[in-house]
């Protein structure tokens, strides 16, 4: 009973917002409040509550914080140059790979451009989208790009390019100053053996004139 007279003495203090509240006790003997005079009702005092403080949000998340760059999404990723089964003549072996992404690469989060060539990494993952790669030999050769992130997880991948490299024979053309020889090495040629002395010459006998007969008379 009394519990239930202070809840209904603070809901009608909290709700009627006000100062004052009054107490009375029915015919029925159970107590009454109300913020208006009643006759015979009692003036109550009510506790000094602290006004409500407005709750503040932090600025800053708290936790882990958001990863904005896995909320960056790659639609498209291609090689524009060589063309598929292109032929590329080029004695040192050297060519351009053209690229194309969309949307632009996110050079704020550090991602960066690799090209894998015939299945291994081919030079060191950049932001260009035209790089260039050296030393292929003569011969079919297959390219893909990867978009990578930081930690080296690959984003979007293009689809394989296959291109032709052609390039003249080292023995069609002199080596340049101060480089090693290269070619076809032949194999050192085996000792002769030696010969067998010559068998001593007869000595040298002059043939006799040869002496006909005089026909008879």
């Amino acid at each position: 009973m009394r519990i239930t007279a202070i809840l209904m003495l603070v809901l009608v203090a909290t709700g009627a917002g006000a100062e004052d509240v009054y107490r009375w006790i029915g015919p029925d003997g159970s107590p009454h409040f109300s913020d208006q005079p009643y006759p015979g009702a009692v003036r109550v005092p009510l506790p000094k509550f602290p006004p409500a403080q407005p709750r503040r949000y932090s600025q800053e998340p708290t936790g882990k914080s958001i990863n904005k760059s896995a909320f960056y999404v790659y639609k498209r990723l291609d090689i524009i140059g060589p063309k598929p089964g292109e032929s590329i003549r080029d004695n040192e072996g050297n060519v351009e790979i053209r690229l194309a992404v969309d949307p632009d690469l996110n050079e704020t989060d550090n991602h960066k451009i690799r090209l894998v060539l015939d299945g291994s990494a081919g030079g060191i993952p950049s932001q260009s989208l035209s790089q260039s790669l050296s030393g292929i030999t003569r011969g079919r050769h297959t390219v893909t790009a990867q978009v990578v992130n930081e930690l080296g997880r690959v984003l979007i991948r293009s689809r394989p390019v296959s291109f032709y490299m052609l390039s003249q024979s080292a023995l069609f053309h002199p080596p340049r100053p101060g480089t090693p020889p290269v070619g076809v090495k032949q194999a050192p040629r085996a000792p002769m053996a030696p010969r067998a002395p010559r068998a001593p010459h007869a000595p040298f006998i002059p043939a006799q004139p040869r002496l006909t007969p005089r026909p008879l008379p």
